[in-house]
């Protein structure tokens, strides 16, 4: 954990995003495996053959990815941290993600795999879990499932020393988050 998280924490600033509300979220641009790198901002769509990354899906090598937001609380706050990442689906609930898009209706929701290793963990397994539709106007959202170190640390929330931490282990700088 970097040296810096006690000071971070203890800046007014930290409190002040702490107790807003709201949400924190770090973007992981595509799914793993993804080889012909990140969409250019304001791009629509990044196609390389049969390959497609767009805002809210992937399709690689025939395989179907969505964006998703894996949320985990952050423990003493009204903010809660989101990891913006994919989850692997099958054509079955593509097709129906597909139909609630055209229909404009709630995706029913289905079973996906966590797509993306996540910085600050380490699976030694592929992550199983719930893709469920998130609020109107939002990407669905993944819950790990039972049985799982994810799914646990998701029910009992993270301090905002591991968050530092997840920030550290991504690269990002979490001072960013404190510009007022």
């Amino acid at each position: 954990m970097s040296g810096d998280a006690g000071v971070i924490i203890a800046d007014p600033r930290w409190q002040k995003l702490m107790a807003r509300g709201g949400l924190i979220a770090l973007a992981l641009p595509y799914p793993d495996g993804w080889p012909h790198g990140a969409l250019a901002p304001g791009d629509k769509a990044l196609d390389v053959g049969d390959d497609r990354l767009s805002p809210l899906y992937c399709t690689l090598q025939g395989h179907r990815f969505l964006r998703a937001q894996l949320l985990l609380p952050i423990i003493g706050a009204r903010t809660v941290f989101a990891f913006a990442c994919w989850g692997s689906v099958s054509q079955e609930s593509w097709l129906a993600w597909l139909s609630a898009r055209a229909d404009d209706t709630p995706f029913p929701g289905a079973f996906a795999w966590l797509a993306n290793a996540l910085p600050g963990f380490t699976a030694a397994e592929p992550v199983p879990c719930n893709l469920v539709s998130g609020p109107p106007g939002q990407p669905p959202r993944l819950q790990p499932q039972p049985g799982t170190a994810l799914h646990r640390v998701q029910n009992a929330g993270i301090d905002a020393r591991r968050l530092t931490a997840i920030y550290a282990d991504a690269g990002e700088d979490i001072t960013a988050l404190l510009a007022d």
